[in-house]
């Protein structure tokens, strides 16, 4: 009876593990902040493009991610939060997903506005946030935490 039980649950534990193996492969991406610049500027507010680099490390699957949900800091300070939307990349490519935001000037300490409009190498950007792909298994959450001190571009 053991064995009549075992050999009816085999097929059902295989393909759970090839659903989360397949799960795994969707999210194996590497993130990177590419760059942040400034688009226009005025006395309410900093507009600015920022690029997260997004590398699809799976060499088979295209990785489908619905949303992209973060808070951006520079030097510490809580300047934005970041949104995305359908992105795909390929399997072994690489997109830099392009974001535009708009920053009242309020967010800003007369030091960080000052190395910002400056364009100085010494504003430290920081991202964190939550990629969400799509997967045959529903979606799946994938945490994201990336940035660029200033001094290394």
């Amino acid at each position: 009876m053991k064995k009549l039980l075992f050999l009816i649950a085999l097929p059902l534990l295989l393909s759970a593990c090839a659903s989360v193996q397949q799960a795994e492969n969707f999210a194996n991406c590497k993130y990177a902040l590419r760059s942040v610049e400034i688009a226009d500027y005025n006395i309410n507010s900093l507009s600015f493009d920022m690029y997260v680099s997004i590398t699809n490390l799976n060499k088979k699957e295209a990785a489908a991610i619905k949303k992209f949900e973060g808070k951006l800091t520079m030097n510490d300070t809580h300047v934005a939060d970041i949104n995305f939307a359908d992105v795909r990349v390929e399997p072994g490519a690489v997109k830099n997903q392009k974001v535009h935001m708009e920053i009242p000037m309020s967010s800003f300490s007369n030091k960080l506005l000052g190395l910002v409009s400056m364009g100085s190498g010494t504003v430290d950007y920081h991202l964190t946030g939550t990629a969400t792909f799509d997967t045959p298994l529903g979606e799946v959450p994938i945490p994201v935490d990336i940035g660029r001190i200033g001094s290394t571009n």
